[in-house]
């Protein structure tokens, strides 16, 4: 017999969704378009600007992995805050506040260890996601949790679509620092932006370990976030940290570089959409297993790509994979929890594919001083492979 999540018990009652004003409504869309474009506008050369400042490959995989790793140590703690305050808007401000600080130690960075600290910063951030996510699947009942998660995942992925265009071309144009200004400069008009957003203040006794403990814990939630991990190992290990250096050595210029980012993101915007369908269609193991064969493909053939187009389109077919598994494995995460303790669940799910977000460069990138830059490529794929047979055999459960 499968074990219930809290929500599932026979005596808690169902809270409808908070629906909020409309004004409210489009702040938060504005303020999480704008949250993730200050967190993602320099992305593009970011480990192209390591590398100018002297980073070895493992230096850049420590830069763009620190990222993952403060998220890793700080998600679980803040989304039990979460739960425990009964708010999620303090820690949407707080996020907007230090995107500003991380973007601005950037510019201001004099070697490439600085660049480390204060992508940790931006870490701290991306961390108060969770509040993100849980606020806006309140806003919806439980049983449309994959389609919330579809939804502000495309809000997600049209932000990073905007920005790595703009990014590159401000870096072409005005030069590489001069997109961590903008980064801080973004940051302070998404705080504005965030200001009209409301929530339904939730009021109850601060929950014990023991009543954490099985949310926590829980193995549907597990096994979801360890095969995110995996999958975000592979993403980050390619896409947002060597994909623009080896595009670098066959030529690409600093605005070719935000274009290839955006052949990554598109696909992957407009399948988050729908990626509800493909759950629909294959089933959802099916579908993630699917995902992931895609990505491993496209990660594999990197090394044999010698020309910057195909390079583009080989990112975009990948994006089109990573559309099907993020959001999904995103909502089945937190589908059967209760509102209550979403923000828990959700700082656990984000915790665990941390880890796949921080270990992805770091080991990609000692790969590639060892071996070259082929071997970072051919290890994400491996990992993909092993990510997409755990889902078909995990998920189906």
């Amino acid at each position: 017999m499968k074990k219930p999540l809290p929500s599932e018990s026979a005596h808690e009652p169902q809270v409808p969704p908070y629906q909020p004003e409309r004004t409210a409504m489009w702040a938060f869309y504005g303020g999480t378009f704008l949250y993730w474009a200050a967190l993602y506008v320099y992305s593009p050369i970011l480990s192209v600007y390591a590398d100018s400042l002297g980073a070895s490959f493992t230096t850049v995989g420590m830069v763009v992995g620190a990222y993952g790793f403060v998220q890793m140590l700080l998600r679980i703690p803040l989304g039990i805050w979460s739960d425990r305050l009964g708010r999620r808007l303090p820690f949407l401000y707080a996020g907007h506040l230090f995107n500003f600080v991380g973007c601005l130690g950037l510019a201001l960075a004099p070697s490439a260890m600085f660049l480390v600290v204060f992508r940790g910063v931006l870490g701290i951030s991306a961390a108060t996601w969770v509040a993100f996510t849980v606020l806006y699947a309140s806003y919806f009942p439980p049983d449309q949790t994959p389609k919330a998660m579809g939804i502000i995942t495309a809000i997600n992925g049209i932000s990073l679509i905007v920005v790595n265009g703009l990014g590159g071309q401000i870096a072409q144009i005005w030069g590489m620092v001069a997109t961590f200004y903008v980064g801080a400069g973004l940051a302070i008009i998404g705080l504005v932006a965030t200001v009209p957003i409301t929530e339904n203040r939730v009021n109850r006794k601060p929950p014990t370990l023991r009543q954490i403990w099985p949310v926590i814990t829980h193995p549907a939630l597990l096994i979801t976030a360890s095969i995110t991990a995996l999958s975000q190992y592979a993403f980050w290990g390619t896409t947002f940290s060597f994909i623009p250096l080896y595009a670098d050595s066959l030529g690409a210029s600093k605005s070719t570089l935000g274009v290839i980012g955006m052949s990554s993101l598109v696909p992957y915007t407009l399948t988050a959409l729908a990626n509800h369908h493909f759950a629909r269609w294959l089933g959802e193991n099916r579908a993630v297993f699917a995902g992931m064969l895609v990505m491993a493909a496209m990660a594999v053939a990197v090394p044999r790509i010698n020309h910057v187009p195909l390079l583009a389109i080989s990112q975009g077919v990948s994006g089109f994979g990573r559309g099907i598994v993020s959001p999904l494995l995103m909502g089945l995460s937190i589908r059967s929890v209760s509102g209550e303790d979403r923000a828990t669940a959700m700082g656990v799910f984000q915790a665990v594919y941390a880890i796949g977000m921080f270990s992805g460069p770091l080991t990609a990138g000692a790969v590639a001083d060892a071996v070259g830059l082929s071997g970072a490529f051919i290890i994400s794929g491996t990992v993909s492979v092993i990510a997409a047979v755990a889902a078909l055999i995990l998920l189906k459960r």
